[in-house]
Protein backbone atom coordinates (compact mmCIF):
# COMPACT_ATOMS: atom_id res chain seq x y z
CA UNK A 1 0.00 0.00 0.00
CA UNK A 2 1.65 3.56 -0.83
CA UNK A 3 2.81 5.64 2.03
CA UNK A 4 0.39 8.88 2.69
CA UNK A 5 3.45 10.92 1.79
CA UNK A 6 3.62 9.54 -1.99
CA UNK A 7 -0.32 9.88 -2.16
CA UNK A 8 -0.16 13.51 -1.06
CA UNK A 9 2.25 13.94 -3.63
CA UNK A 10 0.42 12.43 -6.64
CA UNK A 11 -2.95 14.45 -5.10
CA UNK A 12 -0.69 17.55 -5.66
CA UNK A 13 0.86 16.53 -9.07
CA UNK A 14 -2.41 16.08 -10.65
CA UNK A 15 -3.64 19.41 -9.49
CA UNK A 16 -0.66 20.75 -11.12
CA UNK A 17 -1.32 19.02 -14.76
CA UNK A 18 -4.55 20.56 -14.31
CA UNK A 19 -3.19 24.31 -14.26
CA UNK A 20 -0.52 22.89 -17.08
CA UNK A 21 -3.57 22.68 -18.84
CA UNK A 22 -5.15 25.91 -18.23
CA UNK A 23 -2.11 27.77 -18.62
CA UNK A 24 -1.40 26.03 -22.08
CA UNK A 25 -4.88 26.68 -22.52
CA UNK A 26 -4.69 30.95 -22.72
CA UNK A 27 -5.00 33.09 -25.12
CA UNK A 28 -4.04 36.32 -24.04
CA UNK A 29 -0.06 35.95 -22.85
CA UNK A 30 -0.32 38.79 -20.45
CA UNK A 31 2.45 38.25 -17.82
CA UNK A 32 0.97 40.82 -15.47
CA UNK A 33 -2.75 39.97 -15.79
CA UNK A 34 -3.63 37.95 -12.51
CA UNK A 35 -5.56 34.64 -13.54
CA UNK A 36 -7.35 31.44 -11.48
CA UNK A 37 -5.13 28.57 -11.17
CA UNK A 38 -6.50 25.74 -9.28
CA UNK A 39 -4.54 25.17 -5.27
CA UNK A 40 -2.21 22.22 -5.50
CA UNK A 41 -2.68 21.07 -1.99
CA UNK A 42 -3.18 17.62 -1.08
CA UNK A 43 -6.45 18.32 0.33
CA UNK A 44 -9.02 15.92 -1.66
CA UNK A 45 -11.92 18.00 -0.45
CA UNK A 46 -9.85 21.38 -2.10
CA UNK A 47 -11.55 23.24 -5.14
CA UNK A 48 -10.12 26.78 -4.14
CA UNK A 49 -9.04 28.67 -7.20
CA UNK A 50 -5.84 31.24 -5.95
CA UNK A 51 -4.86 34.38 -8.86
CA UNK A 52 -1.38 34.11 -9.71
CA UNK A 53 -0.08 36.41 -12.89
CA UNK A 54 1.99 33.99 -15.33
CA UNK A 55 5.09 35.36 -14.14
CA UNK A 56 4.40 33.92 -10.59
CA UNK A 57 3.25 31.15 -12.16
CA UNK A 58 6.06 30.45 -13.77
CA UNK A 59 8.52 31.24 -10.94
CA UNK A 60 6.83 28.40 -9.24
CA UNK A 61 6.94 25.91 -11.50
CA UNK A 62 10.70 26.57 -12.56
CA UNK A 63 10.97 23.48 -9.84
CA UNK A 64 9.14 20.49 -9.78
CA UNK A 65 8.89 20.19 -5.90
CA UNK A 66 7.10 23.18 -5.52
CA UNK A 67 3.18 23.43 -5.39
CA UNK A 68 1.39 26.25 -5.31
CA UNK A 69 -1.58 26.55 -2.37
CA UNK A 70 -3.95 28.75 -0.62
CA UNK A 71 -2.85 29.35 2.77
CA UNK A 72 -3.16 26.86 5.52
CA UNK A 73 -3.73 23.87 3.03
CA UNK A 74 -0.23 22.68 3.50
CA UNK A 75 0.46 19.72 5.33
CA UNK A 76 3.31 20.26 7.39
CA UNK A 77 4.47 16.57 7.58
CA UNK A 78 5.16 16.06 3.99
CA UNK A 79 5.75 19.88 2.54
CA UNK A 80 7.49 22.52 3.90
CA UNK A 81 5.95 26.46 3.26
CA UNK A 82 8.85 28.57 1.42
CA UNK A 83 7.03 31.10 0.41
CA UNK A 84 4.38 33.50 1.43
CA UNK A 85 2.40 35.75 -1.09
CA UNK A 86 -0.56 37.90 -0.44
CA UNK A 87 -2.99 35.75 -2.75
CA UNK A 88 -1.04 31.95 -2.53
CA UNK A 89 1.69 30.34 -0.71
CA UNK A 90 4.83 28.01 -1.85
CA UNK A 91 5.29 24.85 -0.62
CA UNK A 92 8.26 22.63 -1.24
CA UNK A 93 7.77 18.75 -0.78
CA UNK A 94 10.19 16.87 1.56
CA UNK A 95 12.79 14.68 -0.12
CA UNK A 96 11.41 11.20 0.19
CA UNK A 97 8.65 12.51 -2.51
CA UNK A 98 10.75 14.09 -4.94
CA UNK A 99 11.10 10.82 -6.97
CA UNK A 100 7.43 10.87 -7.69
CA UNK A 101 6.94 14.96 -7.95
CA UNK A 102 9.58 14.57 -10.95
CA UNK A 103 8.51 11.38 -12.66
CA UNK A 104 4.83 13.24 -12.56
CA UNK A 105 6.14 17.11 -13.73
CA UNK A 106 4.02 17.32 -17.02
CA UNK A 107 7.63 19.46 -18.11
CA UNK A 108 10.08 16.94 -17.39
CA UNK A 109 10.93 16.48 -20.31
CA UNK A 110 11.71 20.53 -21.10
CA UNK A 111 14.39 20.27 -18.61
Amino acid sequence: MEERPQRIARNESSYRQVNEAIEAGRETRDADVPRPFMCECGLLECNALLELTLTEYEAVRADPHRFLMHDGHEIPDVETVVERHERFIVAEKHPETHGITEREDPRRNER
